[in-house]
């Protein structure tokens, strides 16, 4: 009797054993007969070739949706120490994407911040919507070839990511010693993590990164930071277009002799097509916005702590709006 009952224990143990491998060791449930995946030059490849097709650029400006972004700052016990909340109408304009500022913490927009929206927005429409990130071009982070070229890359596996298969990349940076040319190379070249990319669009559906180390930064004064964590998530809209969906980072660290800790969440909801413009004829249709990484923040992220630092009133926040971002200050 106890001879049956061990023999019979044994196949009892495989599907718990399965289950195990596949909590621990995700990528293991890659069925046999799935194909294999491609390797990452060509992932890398058909990721910078859908980043260029200026028909998909061109439809991913031409969606609404509401943004609330919510910016949080804690001091060296990790108290809450401010709170902003902010809600954006976002849509096209003037050729390219504009975050339209509705509400502020709460409240409908005081004249002061109704008067200074309207200026922001008029200078968007007058760079024809070329909106700069962080004060000049030289603050982006386009999703090109230089940009991949900074790191090593493996692909570790597929996953299903809202029921579409998605292959995922492993990054890291390619050395410790990455030329610095814009105050964000000081992060980009220190970051390590994982990209999931959509298999049949080849366009990324999800980022999470962090620091592999102490990063110190030069920004007339100095800093450290310590501690980054970025997580970013689209949606599809079909037809390859891809939307932001959430977007939340943290990051923690010292300027001078003060301590630095912001979380930031963004998400974006109530994604639509825009509006048919009103009859009647129509002027040639402006260039597609060039196609930049949406979590085109972190160059923001280090300006926002020379102004924690210094108390300037300006603050400049992560607000990726489509292909393109966007900054916005007080």
């Amino acid at each position: 009797m106890s001879s049956s009952v061990r023999a019979s224990s044994k196949p009892a143990l495989l599907p718990a054993v399965a289950a195990l491998v596949s909590i621990v060791f995700p990528y293991a449930s890659i069925r046999a007969d799935d194909p294999p995946v491609p390797a990452a030059d060509e992932v890398i490849r058909r990721v910078l070739a859908a980043a260029k097709n200026p028909e998909i650029r061109r439809a991913g400006v031409q969606f609404r949706s509401v943004q609330h972004t919510v910016l949080e700052k804690f001091d060296e016990k990790g108290r809450l120490r401010e709170r902003e909340d902010r809600v954006y109408d976002v849509g096209p304009l003037a050729g390219g994407v504009y975050a339209r500022l509705v509400e502020k913490n709460g409240k409908s927009l005081s004249p002061s911040d109704l008067a200074d929206e309207q200026q922001r927005q008029q200078r968007f429409i007058e760079r024809n919507g070329m909106q700069t990130f962080g004060g000049g071009d030289s603050d982006r982070v386009p999703l090109d070839q230089e940009l991949f070229d900074r790191y090593k890359s493996e692909v570790v596996g597929r996953e299903s990511v809202a029921g579409r298969p998605a292959i995922v990349l492993h990054f890291w940076p390619r050395s410790s010693d990455l030329p610095i040319r814009r105050r964000q190379d000081y992060v980009l070249n220190k970051l390590t993590g994982k990209v999931w990319i959509d298999e049949q669009d080849w366009e990324i559906v999800r980022v999470e990164a962090q620091l592999t180390e102490r990063v110190r930064v030069l920004l007339g004064l100095v800093a450290a930071l310590d501690k980054v964590d970025l997580h970013f998530e689209q949606i599809r809209m079909g037809d390859a277009v891809y939307l932001p969906l959430k977007l939340t980072a943290s990051f923690e660290g010292r300027k001078l002799f003060s301590t630095l800790h912001e979380n930031v969440e963004v998400t974006w909801t109530g994604q639509r097509p825009a509006a048919e413009a009103t009859a009647g004829p129509s002027a040639p249709a402006p260039p597609p916005p060039p196609r930049s990484l949406t979590f085109n923040f972190l160059g923001d992220f280090l300006h926002s702590a020379a102004a924690f630092q210094s108390g300037s009133r300006s603050r400049c926040l992560p607000l990726p709006s489509g292909p393109q971002s966007v900054v916005m200050r007080d």
